[in-house]
């Protein structure tokens, strides 16, 4: 299987993971559907951390509900569908988009600029993936 990538529907357990992180970035003002009120959340949770008004420890949620709700944009926006992928290194949640060779990971995407404490990073990124996408036929 050395450098071969399979695909794979999510589980039942894992879709409702991301309802359930999207339902809850929306109740916290980040709609799918609007990649400035995600990149609104995500820049809003780097200055409370900053200004010491909540703990470090919340980035694991704060990168779990932003790569949800953009993960959320990029299906619908660029015709994405999120897949486990698997390769010789392990698996991982991805974002596919099946008319493409083009595959996305946006919990590493977002945890790289929660490590940098990256600002205004979510609607550049979002044109970016989705550009990349409509431009990568298989």
């Amino acid at each position: 299987m050395e450098g071969q990538q399979t695909y794979s529907e999510l589980t039942a357990a894992e879709q409702a993971w991301l309802t359930e992180l999207t339902t809850r970035g929306r109740a916290m003002g980040a709609t799918p559907d609007d990649p400035r009120s995600i990149g609104g959340l995500f820049d809003g949770a780097v200055a409370a951390v900053e200004s010491g008004s909540q703990p470090p420890e919340i980035g694991n949620d704060v990168v779990n509900l932003v790569a949800a709700v953009l993960g959320e944009h990029l299906r619908s926006a660029g015709g994405f569908e999120w897949r486990i992928v698997t390769d010789e290194l392990g698996s991982d949640l991805c974002l596919h988009n099946p008319g493409t060779s083009y595959t996305l990971f946006p919990q590493s995407s977002v945890a790289k600029r929660w490590e940098q404490r990256e600002r205004n990073w979510v609607v550049p990124f979002c044109d970016w993936a989705l550009s990349m996408a409509a431009r990568d036929p298989e």
